[in-house]
This record gives C-alpha cells, sequence and structure tokens, in this order.
C-alpha cells in the first residue's frame, strides 16, 4: 500500500511539474512574442476599403522619391488622430526616404521652426511635407469629409500623396481654364475639382483668350467649363490652331432648357471640326435603375470601354450627371479622327430638342434612346508633323461641381479625362476611401496580442481544463 502511495504521490508530483514547466514554456513564449511584436512593423488591415494600405500608385510615388522627405503631424501631445497616425505609419514603413515625427507646436517650437514655413500659425492636425526647400502644407479640414451620399470620407492618401508629388516634382503639366464668356468659376464652384487636379501636380491658369488672342505656348490642356457667351469666329481659328500642334482640349456643357435659340454656334462649329455635335438639348431617362431618385433627368449612364471609364466600372461605381446634354456627331474623316463614346444614357431614355415643348413624355420630335453624353476624341496631326490631339466633350458640368464631385465616381470621370489628355496618367488618381461602419483595423502588438490568444490562450485553457478533468477521474 506504501509503495502504491508512494508511486502515486511521484506521480502525481511528475505531472505537476510537467504541466507547471509546461505553462511557463508558454507564458515565456507569449512574453517574448509580445516583446518582438513591439519591435515588428507588423500590421494587418481589416477595414472595408483598405483605409491604412498604400495603394500602388503611392507606393510607385515613394519609390521614386530621390531625395530625404521629412513629414511633421502637429498635433498637441496625447490628441493624435488615430487614422491619420496609422497612415503616417505605413508611409515611414514604406521607404527609408522618408520620416514622420509629431510636433506638439506649443511645447515644440523649436522643432516646427525647423521646417521654414513662412506662416503665422498652423494649426493643430495640419501635416507639413517637405523636401529640400519645397513643402506642402495639408489642412486637417481636408482629410475628412462626407460625401453627397451622407458617408464619411477619409482622403489621408490622397492628400499625403499628392504632398509628395508636389514636393518631388520638377516638372508639371500646365492647364489652362477659360474665363470670358460666363463659365463655371473655378474658385467658386469647382473648388474641390481644382483642389484634385492640384494634388495630382497640375498647374493651374487662366486663358482669356480675348485678351491674349493666342493659347499660351507652355498649355498642355485647355478646361472649358460650361461657357454661356459663344466664342468668337478669331477664337474658334485659335483653338483649331491650337489643336494642330497637339494640344489637349476638354469641354463640359450643360443643357439650357428655357430657351429655343441657338445656343454657342461658334464653339458648336469647333466640335463639329473634329466630329461632334452640341446643339442644345436635355436627356431624360425612363429607366428607374438609370437616374437617381430625386429626378429623372439625374442621370447615371452606361459606361463605354474606354480608358477613362474602364478603372470606374472596374470598382462597381456610378457616374451622376444632372440635367445633361447629349453629344451627337456630325460627318468626319475617320482617317484622321477617332472617337470613343465614354457615356450614353439608356434605350429607354430620350432628348428633347425643342424646349418650347412642354410634354412630360416622350413626342414624336424627342430623339429616342441611348444617347451619347460623352467622347473621347482623338485627332491625327501627322500632316503638320505634330503630336496627336485628344480631346473629351462632356454633355454636364454640374457632374464636377463641389457637392457633386464628391458622388462616387464623378470624380474618376474628371480626373481621368484630364489625366487620359495628358497622355495616359489615369492610373495615378487616388480617391477618397469611405469609412465604413463596419471597419476594424488589428494592428502590430494587438495582431499578435489577439494571435497569442486565439492560437495559445485559448486553446492551452482548453488543454489544461481537459487535463483537470482527466487527473480527477483517474484518482477517484
Amino acid at each position: 500500500m506504501d509503495k502504491t502511495q508512494s508511486f502515486l504521490k511521484k506521480k502525481k508530483l511528475s505531472f505537476i511539474t510537467v504541466t507547471s514547466i509546461a505553462m511557463a514554456l508558454v507564458l515565456l513564449v507569449a512574453a517574448f512574442a509580445v516583446k518582438i511584436a513591439y519591435k515588428l512593423p507588423w500590421s494587418y488591415d481589416m477595414t472595408a476599403t483598405r483605409l491604412f494600405t498604400l495603394s500602388e500608385q503611392s507606393l510607385s510615388v515613394i519609390d521614386s522619391l530621390t531625395e530625404p522627405v521629412q513629414i511633421g503631424a502637429v498635433y498637441s501631445a496625447g490628441s493624435e488622430e488615430m487614422m491619420v497616425q496609422s497612415l503616417l505609419d505605413e508611409y515611414e514603413k514604406a521607404s527609408d526616404m522618408i520620416t514622420v515625427e509629431y510636433i506638439d507646436a506649443v511645447k515644440e517650437p523649436a522643432k516646427l521652426a525647423r521646417y521654414n514655413l513662412d506662416l503665422a500659425s498652423i494649426p493643430n492636425g495640419s501635416i507639413i511635407v517637405k523636401m529640400g526647400d519645397q513643402y506642402k502644407l495639408i489642412n486637417s479640414s481636408s482629410l475628412f469629409d462626407t460625401s453627397s451620399e451622407g458617408q464619411n470620407t477619409f482622403s489621408g492618401e490622397q492628400q499625403i500623396t499628392g504632398a509628395l508629388r508636389f514636393v518631388s516634382s520638377t516638372d508639371m503639366p500646365v492647364v489652362y481654364i477659360t474665363t470670358g464668356h460666363s463659365e463655371t468659376s473655378p474658385d467658386e464652384s469647382l473648388t474641390i475639382a481644382m483642389t484634385n487636379l492640384g494634388l495630382a501636380m497640375y498647374d493651374m491658369k487662366t486663358l482669356n483668350l480675348q485678351q491674349t488672342n493666342r493659347v499660351p505656348e507652355d498649355a498642355d490642356i485647355v478646361i472649358m467649363m460650361n461657357p454661356i457667351q459663344d466664342i468668337s469666329e478669331r477664337e474658334v481659328e485659335i483653338y483649331k490652331e491650337y489643336l494642330k500642334q497637339g494640344g489637349g482640349f476638354m469641354l463640359c456643357t450643360d443643357a439650357v432648357t428655357n430657351t429655343n435659340s441657338v445656343q454657342l454656334p461658334n464653339l458648336n462649329s469647333l466640335c463639329n471640326s473634329f466630329g461632334l455635335d452640341i446643339t442644345n438639348n436635355y436627356v431624360v431617362e425612363e429607366d428607374p435603375e438609370k437616374y437617381l431618385s430625386v429626378s429623372q433627368l439625374y442621370l447615371v449612364p452606361d459606361m463605354g470601354a474606354h480608358e477613362i471609364t474602364q478603372q470606374i466600372g472596374a470598382q462597381e461605381l456610378q457616374v451622376a450627371l444632372p440635367i445633361a446634354r447629349g453629344i451627337g456627331t456630325v460627318e468626319y474623316d475617320e482617317k484622321t479622327v477617332k472617337h470613343e463614346m465614354l457615356l450614353a444614357s439608356s434605350q429607354k431614355s430620350w432628348a428633347r430638342i425643342d424646349m418650347a415643348n412642354e410634354s412630360s413624355v416622350k413626342t414624336e420630335q424627342d430623339k429616342s434612346g441611348p444617347i451619347p453624353l460623352a467622347y473621347a476624341v482623338t485627332v491625327s496631326n501627322v500632316a503638320w508633323g505634330n503630336e496627336a490631339s485628344r480631346i473629351v466633350v462632356i454633355g454636364d458640368t454640374t457632374f464636377a461641381t463641389d457637392g457633386n464631385i464628391e458622388f462616387q465616381g464623378n470624380n474618376d470621370l474628371w480626373m481621368n479625362s484630364i489625366n487620359w489628355i495628358e497622355g495616359g496618367r489615369i492610373s495615378e488618381v487616388i480617391s477618397a476611401k469611405v469609412i465604413g461602419g463596419n471597419s476594424l483595423v488589428i494592428r502590430g502588438t494587438d495582431f499578435i496580442k489577439l494571435a497569442i490568444i486565439c492560437v495559445g490562450v485559448l486553446p492551452l485553457i482548453c488543454f489544461i481544463a481537459a487535463l483537470a478533468v482527466w487527473a480527477l477521474r483517474r484518482n477517484q
């Protein structure tokens, strides 16, 4: 009996010893893993829109950096914005060329002074991106916004990568926005569109052809946003000569619904020269899936298979064109002019030509759909020994105005069109990301802790519980 009890005691002691050693080893491994986690830059982005994952466009810009970049985030100690901080971590991890620091402007004025900013004050939440003598200041108000659909958006990557482009760029394409014909004002109604052009590294200037009598030699693209007054015959000839030299051109023109008078005949003659017709009309959509619920005039068009629209369709985004004008075609030389339709209404739509017709339903005078709403045009200039001209004509301007450009794919349409005209910079477009209610990001040490709990702690608890049950039953 004594031998049996002695054997059982030894066996029990051996079991306790082995179990204790096993638990100690697990705890040591867990502690070591957590310690390592603080040293390693591991993270896993579980947000639906990949809020904290840098796009290929951003990584390409980062890889092209040739000089060190200093990023300073101005926050009072302890008030750093988590989303901004997480994103800045990704930039710093992506390249040794990028250094991020956080600056308390009140407690650390000397650190802020090193950036040599010629500014009276810098508010909290601002981000400074600096390379050499070049710097770009990003205001906190530019990072977060609410779209026209009521979705909260985060533009951190768009803004920071745009700033990196700005401070590292040596050659910026020049875009001229026309004035002098009561066009939509870029300073009043197109502020977001202009900001996005700046982030994409376009140098924006204004052009009043009535005063200059020529398109400046540095013009890469001329953009005309809904002129109300017609251009002159002299301007038509100037633009034709500009296009012969390989210049880029974009025209956005709204429908005029309250008059039957001939609209913009000279501008239309310019469009006729490359095979398009902008005779006044407006498009009504009868397919309930192809217009916004607010109105049958707020079109959600089908997209053509073109470089400008393919990316938008691939992301399953929609474009909304409020009160759009159908774009027609006239006879043109197919050997030198290439038309590619970008947007069109559905087969159930129709275009009203006679503005005096007050009928709310389609009549015999109305044109049946589908109605083209936007074209991309390529004009060969081989005969003059110049590069081809790229032209985009869209039968709507309102899509790009403040309050509308943030609707799904509207900004992509705006930026893709300009980038295509410039020569294929479409892949550089970075859109704001929606902050979803179901978003979750588990970063660095939290990821390791969660992994340890799921892979180590929970199974260990189950194992110990099972051993305890087994031991109790064996001793009974």
